[in-house]
């Protein structure tokens, strides 16, 4: 059974599964797409760590994947962003025959990368960070880490909880380490689409190498943030687009 807390918007409709990343939460991080409840049954879980979901001592992927795969039940849409994408992935590989369509926003998938100028240098640049900072107080190891990315994000202080949470949970994960198994998902037939903003090249760049090898829709929206889905209905209406033509697709197969 799964233990997850989820936001539910909207209850009719396919199933549109919202995944957040690591910084934020279901409803901050896809307040924009509540939105879809009116053509579709929207559930965005707190994945494990990010209450009012279990706590947990160390953010698993695959653990997470597993437990989106139980909500996906008899099929769904995935929508991931940030780690939320390398879930989504991860999932969608698991039980590729119940994935109705996957979108993933700038999903650090940074290991499926590898070779390229710009994903080495971040990969080292966040293990050095770990290595020096991860004891440090949670406002010292959110800066460097935004550093590293090169995000720039004006932060409160002191940090308010839900703040306090997300990075102690970052500093469980691995995010140099976080790949996904690509030629499983290249093998797949659902619709896929791979969105970034921009703002980091090393994101770009294996938001490039996802898109090519999944042979995916490639939507870039410069200037937006690292959560692409921020920004609204652009957003909104892409996504919708591509839902729409899943959905046709799904109900007329070739």
């Amino acid at each position: 059974m799964n233990t997850l807390a989820s936001e539910r918007w909207g209850d009719h409709g396919p199933r549109l599964l919202l995944i957040h990343g690591s910084l934020n939460s279901a409803a901050a991080a896809f307040v924009e797409q509540q939105a879809f409840a009116d053509e579709w049954t929207v559930i965005a879980p707190y994945r494990r760590g990010y209450r009012p979901s279990p706590h947990t001592d160390r953010i698993d992927p695959d653990r997470d994947a597993e437990e989106i795969v139980e909500l996906i039940g008899s099929g769904a849409h995935l929508v991931g962003t940030s780690m939320g994408g390398v879930v989504a992935m991860r999932a969608a590989a698991l039980v590729p025959d119940r994935v109705w369509s996957l979108t993933v926003i700038e999903p650090p998938a940074l290991p499926n990368g590898i070779g390229h100028p710009a994903v080495d240098e971040l990969r080292e640049a966040l293990m050095r960070h770990w290595q020096r900072n991860v004891s440090a107080d949670d406002e010292t190891f959110l800066a460097g880490f935004l550093e590293a990315l090169g995000v720039k994000l004006s932060l409160p202080s002191p940090l308010p909880p839900e703040f306090v949470e997300a990075v102690h949970n970052l500093k469980t994960e691995r995010p140099w380490d976080t790949g996904v198994p690509l030629p499983l998902l290249a093998g797949t037939t659902f619709p896929k689409l791979v969105v970034s903003g921009g703002g980091t090249p090393a994101f770009e760049a294996v938001c490039d190498v996802l898109a090519t090898h999944m042979n995916a829709e490639r939507r870039l929206f410069p200037g937006s943030p690292h959560a692409v889905q921020r920004i609204g209905r652009p957003f909104n209406d892409a996504l919708r687009a591509f839902l729409t033509a899943a959905e046709s697709r799904r109900g007329n197969p070739e």
